[in-house]
């Protein structure tokens, strides 16, 4: 018989995205609507609360305006708990978090003046859909439990309905950035005229970034970048913040709030995504992040903003509801499906987690699309290319990826591809804030204390590196007046050992496929960061090829690549003719063995989509357990966790268990138990302490193989010179 472990996560066995499911009745949850009665607010608000992992405490002050982060009772420090919501509770926390309120009242609104006013200034505030953060008292238990009939009554944010001076140019700017941004799903009207696409039904195109997140469909043939409201057209920046009135901001104006208060501002979300708490990976990564990390009961990373927990897949699903609702305004149709991408180093712990934040945005995931993939599938299409053989270097603000793709038309397949997720632009901001502060201690200023306070810096800092990409030098400007200047040769000085890895990463991964530069037709250059000098050059006098940046735009290369295998799997439905891409896997897949080594199961490079299966010859009847890890470490627990497998075998003979990856490497199993016939079954993916996890690794049926020992002359030899 088989036994099903309780797993708060869905079953990844398709590659069709489902809709969420209730755990209690395996049905499709109704999905939240897009407009929830006013009256909710406080309930979404304890949403919020439950989502973060605060519970309410009935020692709280009623309005404390102080945020109180859960305590453990043995040490007074934070809590390491929090708990996950449903996918439909999540849904409808979304909706809270961007604003949504019924169309009703959006239409009674419709009129007023919709900008925030601060309420110690009376001036507008560059405020972004919001939601009251986390309650910070017992009161969002109390609403939360009150029956339909007696709605409780929501925190209110600032009217605008009083008369106030006339603001000025700068903060008229800030409310016009406000008063788009704070606009309903239902009354934000298309930025330009466009259009409409001719398909009967449109598949996005998404690309969240680690700085910034994009949305495209095709429109007249062409992959083209939807504009967001309230941006300069760069994109929608993957920023999350909580202002000091409890409102989650969301974009541009959690971009000025992180100027502010650092600490109140998550930025960089998407490398957190899908990451346990425990995973080797995190070791690198914390002193990166912009803000601390906690740990959910389940034992995934979270996020600690403002004092409270709240999980990343929350968060992501906030900027992609953003992307959602600014691309069927500007479509002027309901659009409920998007290819995603993700990075080659997303494990396919990670790459669920994605679909997760999607669904409770409200959007169906057909296909979840590399990111070098995609940049490739921009750069070919309607190029006619007879079987071409591209490098895609793709070098954004979190990470590098690097591929090879052969090109037939608009078919990619693509050869290898690796990576480093510990390189990206976000290093070499950080090189240059460096600079920026041993400048201004030069000149008095302070040294930032803490990691956190350093959010303001790594912003100028990139703005001034966009700068140096096109010219020589510049005079940064700080807010309290001038700052130093920097010229392109002193950052180019700083950040020549970041470029120099470029380069390596780049030839190891041709190198491991047998691959040289001289067998590639062209390289490609993608990702905010490749508009660097440097990086171009370098790359340039390695591999002995002309590195092209000019034929898409490297920003947006990835974006419009998604959008484009959106429209071709609506062509395939229908029959016709369409682009397609063939990945790899791009890190094995395993299982541990006793003595804890990790057994490759599915090598990196294998074509997807594949299958494998796994004979276990049982001798003696009882539970079977199985750890799945997937990463490149010899050691099991090294690589990232996926989770376990249990089984109840009731008679002797042989175990078959059966792995799946779809085409975008969605992992499913099944097993076949003596006797009896093929099911599914699914991982139990909650993270095990180590006296666990070492019990569930050391009865693995897998066995670690001695080394052999060398025999013949060579062991002769050996033993001569006194080596064993």
């Amino acid at each position: 018989m088989l036994e099903q472990p309780s797993s708060a996560a869905a079953s990844p066995g398709s590659s069709e995205a489902t809709a969420p499911t209730s755990a209690a009745s395996e049905q499709p949850a109704p999905q939240a609507s897009t407009a929830p009665d006013s009256s909710r607010a406080s309930e979404a608000a304890a949403l919020i609360s439950a989502a973060s992992g605060q519970p309410s405490s009935a020692a709280a002050s009623p309005g404390s305006s102080e945020a109180t982060a859960p305590t453990s009772a043995a040490s007074g420090q934070p809590s390491s708990e929090a708990a996950s919501p449903g996918p439909s509770e999540a849904a409808a926390l979304i909706n809270s978090a961007l604003g949504q309120t019924s169309a009703a009242t959006d239409s009674s609104r419709a009129s007023e003046a919709t900008a925030p006013t601060s309420a110690t200034s009376g001036q507008p505030s560059p405020q972004a859909s919001t939601a009251t953060a986390p309650p910070r008292s017992s009161e969002a238990s109390t609403a939360a439990s009150q029956p339909p009939s007696q709605p409780a009554t929501a925190p209110q944010s600032p009217r605008t309905d009083e008369a106030a001076p006339p603001p000025s140019a700068d903060a008229q700017s800030s409310a016009a950035t406000a008063r788009s941004r704070r606009r309903t799903f239902f009354d934000l009207a298309p930025a330009v005229p466009f259009t409409p696409p001719s398909a009967a039904e449109v598949v996005l195109g998404i690309d969240v970034g680690t700085s910034h997140a994009r949305v495209a469909a095709l429109i007249d043939g062409v992959a083209t970048p939807i504009p967001i409201p309230g941006t300069d057209g760069s994109g929608l920046p993957s920023v999350i913040a909580v202002n000091g009135a409890g409102e989650f901001l969301v974009g541009a104006a959690a971009l000025a709030e992180a100027a502010r208060a650092p600490r109140r501002a998550a930025t960089g979300l998407k490398r957190l995504l899908g990451m346990r708490a425990r995973s080797p990976n995190l070791r690198w990564l914390s002193p990166q992040l912009s803000f601390p990390v906690a740990t959910d009961r389940q034992g995934d990373a979270g996020v600690e903003l403002d004092g409270h927990h709240i999980a990343p897949t929350l968060l992501t699903a906030m900027l992609l509801r953003e992307l959602h609702q600014a691309a069927t305004t500007h479509l002027g149709r309901k659009v409920t499906r998007a290819v995603l991408c993700a990075p080659s180093h997303f494990t396919e712990r990670q790459r669920a987690a994605l679909r997760e934040a999607a669904a409770m945005a409200g959007l169906d995931v057909p296909r979840v699309l590399t990111n070098s993939a995609a940049a490739a599938l921009a750069y070919a299409h309607g190029r006619g290319l007879a079987r071409k053989r591209v490098l895609v270097v793709d070098l954004g603000g979190g990470g590098l990826e690097v591929c090879v793709v052969q090109v037939t038309g608009d078919d990619l397949e693509v050869v290898t591809t690796g990576g480093d997720p510990t390189l990206g632009g976000m290093d070499f901001d950080g090189r240059i804030a460096e600079a920026l502060v041993s400048d201004l201690a030069e000149q008095g200023h302070p040294r930032p204390e803490h990691l956190l306070d350093w959010g303001p810096l790594r912003t100028l800092a990139e703005a001034t590196k966009e700068t140096l990409s096109t010219q020589d030098s510049v005079d940064v400007t700080l807010p309290t007046g001038p700052g130093p200047k920097l010229d392109r040769e002193r950052v180019e000085a700083l950040t020549a050992d970041l470029a120099q890895r470029v380069v390596s990463v780049t030839r190891e991964v041709l190198e491991s496929n047998a691959l040289s530069p001289q067998g590639l037709d062209a390289v490609l250059l993608v990702g905010g960061q490749s508009r660097s000098p440097l990086v171009r050059r370098r790359l340039e006098e390695s591999l002995g090829v002309p590195v092209r940046d000019d034929d898409v735009d490297a920003r947006t290369a990835v974006v419009r690549g998604a959008a484009l295998l959106g429209h071709a799997l609506l062509l395939s439905e229908t029959g016709k003719p369409a682009a397609s891409v063939s990945e790899v896997l791009t890190a094995p897949i395993g299982v541990a063995e006793d003595a804890g080594t990790f057994r490759r199961v599915l090598e990196r490079n294998t074509r997807l989509p594949t299958a494998k299966t796994l004979v276990i010859p049982i001798t003696v009847p009882g539970p079977l357990a199985l750890a799945f890890f997937q990463g490149t470490a010899a050691t099991a627990t090294e690589n990232e966790w996926l989770g376990a497998l249990t089984l109840t075998v009731e008679r002797p003979g042989e175990v078959e268990v059966h792995l799946e990856l779809s085409t975008d490497g969605t992992l499913a199993f099944s097993a076949t138990l003596p006797g009896a016939k093929r099911q599914p079954v699914t991982l139990a993916k909650e993270e095990l302490d180590d006296a666990s996890r070492d019990a569930l690794i050391a009865r693995s049926p897998f066995h670690t193989e001695p080394e052999a020992r060398p025999s013949g002359l060579l062991s002769g030899l050996k033993k001569l010179f006194g080596r064993r």
